[in-house]
């Protein structure tokens, strides 16, 4: 019969003899240099990627981690409005665009794009700025199309050099499930069409996509996270399948990325979290809370924000604002010293980084489809992203043909053109203003 004894298998004969005092004493320092250095090792290992400590985020370096960011939007998916044109799906602009330059045209475009809204100098400037991260929203549409695919993920990558150089963390948020996640047209929904809560064939799509994004990015340090879906909407009564999906979602990720966090939004627009904190055990334990504030129509923050803040406190998740801003400067100033000056919130998300520079003349108060308003807000008093570039009225005239703005006039395949080729030059850093005053909104300092 053999015993263990400090690590070392010993006969039977062998009890009773007086160890050497020695001998023992460098095993015992052998079984604790091992110990200390497993323990080191697991330590350094926890702490290699963006994680979730009670109800802290926490970085690579193992420092509490707050968010300070700019939403991305017209990079790797597209919005209308942020050139001007109509707010609505993206389909239509496609169908449009097709029908003047041929099949592939839209598809080009949103390839173009993609290489040229997002440069170097952007990541760069985020940082001057004091934005430690960035919200990169994307679609699942674009997993449809290899081709589309292969320039997405090769964009990305060929720019995570220059956010690890830049320390800007990147978030990666799904804009556009397989199926629209609500009924607006930000989840690029037309009338009549079937959501995502209502196929099943959607729900698994959107689940292999993350699995094969978590697959490519599983040991990128520079990913903050994954916020899975974009201002869900489902029905109160049926809120359980929010989380079902959620966790069919975090099993395909974690099939192969153990490492990154993830960020569930809650219902109703990821304005109400208490749907996350009621289901809370049934989520992964490395993810964290985000919901979304917009003051268009008499929303107050100080009402809103001490509700997130109680639904994350209890679980003991961190929590952030993913969206927030298009708005009058005095009321992105109110909101953001508010999050700022809360101690459970951990950060916040601007939006938007870029868009098209806002005229203010006589002539734009005529103009469909805005009028020279924002809802309810003025262009004068309206501060709609960080960098805003310029749209001549030859460029505007094809984004408002591109997406049906009433009245406007289908421009020839020579224009059209020449216009995307106008587009792409206006978007690059250089050509665009700064609106500082926000940065200075934003308690941020452009270094």
């Amino acid at each position: 019969m053999n015993y263990i004894n400090d690590g070392l298998i010993t006969n039977k004969s062998a009890i009773g003899r007086t160890p050497n005092n020695k001998k023992m004493k460098i095993k015992l320092l052998k079984v604790l240099f091992l110990f200390l250095t497993i323990s080191a090792f697991s330590q350094s290992n926890e702490t290699k990627y963006f994680h979730r400590s009670n109800g802290n985020i926490i970085d690579p370096s193992g420092n509490c981690f707050i968010i300070q960011a700019t939403n991305v939007s017209c990079w790797l998916y597209q919005e209308n409005y942020i050139f001007g044109g109509a707010q609505n799906v993206h389909k239509i602009t496609a169908e449009n665009l097709n029908e003047i330059l041929g099949t592939n045209a839209y598809d080009n475009f949103s390839k173009q794009m993609m290489e040229h809204f997002i440069t170097k100098e952007d990541i760069r400037l985020m940082k001057k700025m004091g934005f430690n991260s960035v919200r990169v929203g994307f679609s699942a549409e674009s997993f449809d199309s290899d081709s589309i695919k292969k320039v997405l993920f090769s964009t990305l990558d060929n720019l995570l050099p220059t956010f690890k150089e830049n320390n800007v963390a990147i978030i990666l948020s799904m804009i556009h499930a397989a199926k629209p996640q609500n009924t607006l047209w930000v989840s690029n929904y037309s009338k009549g069409a079937t959501v995502l809560w209502d196929s099943e064939e959607a729900k698994i799509k959107t689940a292999a996509i993350w699995s094969e994004i978590a697959q490519h990015y599983k040991d990128e340090q520079i990913i903050l996270g994954y916020d899975i879906i974009n201002e869900p909407n489902i029905n109160r009564k049926r809120e359980k399948e929010l989380i079902d999906l959620y966790q069919k979602i975090t099993t395909s990720i974690r099939k192969y990325d153990t490492n990154h966090m993830i960020i569930y939004e809650g219902n109703s627009y990821a304005t109400k979290l208490d749907v996350l904190s009621k289901y809370d055990s049934l989520l992964d334990s490395n993810a964290c809370y985000q919901f979304h504030f917009y003051s268009w129509f008499g929303n107050k923050i100080e009402k809103q924000l001490p509700k997130h803040l109680g639904r994350a406190e209890t679980t003991q998740r961190p929590i952030f604002c993913g969206e927030f801003g298009i708005n009058r400067l005095s009321e992105i100033k109110q909101q953001v010293d508010l999050m700022n000056n809360a101690r459970e919130m951990d950060g916040w998300a601007m939006y938007t980084w870029k868009s098209i520079e806002l005229s203010t003349t006589k002539e734009e108060k005529k103009r469909p489809p805005y009028y020279g308003r924002w809802i309810f807000i003025p262009f004068e008093d309206l501060h709609m992203s960080v960098l805003q570039f310029h749209m001549d009225n030859e460029m505007r005239d094809v984004m408002d043909w591109l997406t049906n703005v009433k009245g406007s006039k289908k421009p020839s395949a020579e224009t059209t053109v020449n216009v995307i080729e106008k587009i792409l030059n206006a978007v690059e850093v250089k050509n665009c203003k700064i609106d500082k005053i926000q940065i200075e909104a934003l308690g941020l300092k452009f270094n």
